[in-house]
């Protein structure tokens, strides 16, 4: 009797340990996923945070280079009126 209380002891000490290792197993395959996720995901954000960066540096050249273009028809504009107004100077001073 005391030989098969040890050998169904010892069966019972080997399934828990098999459950356990199968338990480990499971837990450390989740935890993986759960890295590989996590390390897509913060992979996914950084990619998409240069994308914004990108696009913002684009909008920011696009508005220096319009600025530009107006400041350019400002000053053509300053001058165009500055010579028409000593035109009209000019053709005061013959009449």
């Amino acid at each position: 009797m005391k030989v098969l209380k040890g050998l169904l002891a010892i069966a019972l000490v080997s399934v828990i340990a098999v459950s356990c290792k199968e338990a480990k197993e499971k837990a450390d395959e989740a935890a993986d996923q759960i890295e590989q996720v996590t390390d897509e995901t913060k992979e996914s954000v950084k990619e998409k945070v240069e994308e914004v960066k990108n696009t913002a540096e684009e909008v920011v050249d696009s508005a220096k280079a319009k600025a530009e273009d107006v400041k350019e028809n400002i000053d053509a504009a300053a001058e165009d009126a500055k010579n028409k107004v000593e035109e009209v100077k000019e053709a005061v001073k013959k009449h």
